[in-house]
């Protein structure tokens, strides 16, 4: 078993979904999942995630993940929707140290790996994006499991809950 895999060896293996790497690197981290597409201008871009406070709060009081954390947790959801913008608020997050640990997404686009590419190339950090388009996907996760991504794999592992 892998330094990764060890971690999350206290929790129950749930699950492992076969996964299509877009942006590879690795997740060990507890997942937040939502149903609904997030519009990342609409839900980072707002008073309480401006300087000096800089948070990665979901400040869409429209998106069920209001005043959630994106911050070191695996988001599960379904499509990006929104602005070209997209791409920087998520290279601004990486840059603040306050990015996601992963993004599993059913489906993928340009708009949303943008910033990730962006952050690996002049910043080092990297976020892994993996797409699992199954109708399944919410189903088989759910926030708080924990999802580990192994470098080089396109297994998603899930553990039931975090570890202790």
């Amino acid at each position: 078993m892998s330094a990764l895999a060890d971690t999350a060896a206290a929790a129950a293996l749930k699950d492992i979904l076969p996964v299509k790497v877009v942006v590879a690197g690795a997740c060990d981290a507890p997942a937040l999942v939502t149903r609904q597409p997030i519009n990342f201008t609409a839900a980072m871009c707002k008073p309480p995630n401006i300087l000096p406070s800089k948070r990665a709060e979901v400040r869409d009081a429209h998106h069920e993940l209001f005043r959630q954390n994106v911050g070191g947790r695996a988001l599960v959801f379904p499509a990006c929707i929104g602005s070209t913008h997209t791409g920087l608020v998520l290279l601004d997050l990486v840059s603040l140290g306050k990015g996601p640990a992963a993004l599993i997404v059913q489906s993928c686009d340009s708009l949303l790996i943008s910033g990730v590419i962006l952050s690996e190339v002049w910043l080092g950090p990297v976020i892994p994006i993996v797409e699992y388009p199954g109708e399944d996907l919410f189903d088989r996760i759910g926030t708080g499991d924990r999802l580990v991504l192994e470098p080089g794999s396109d297994r998603l592992h899930v553990y039931s809950g975090a570890p202790q």
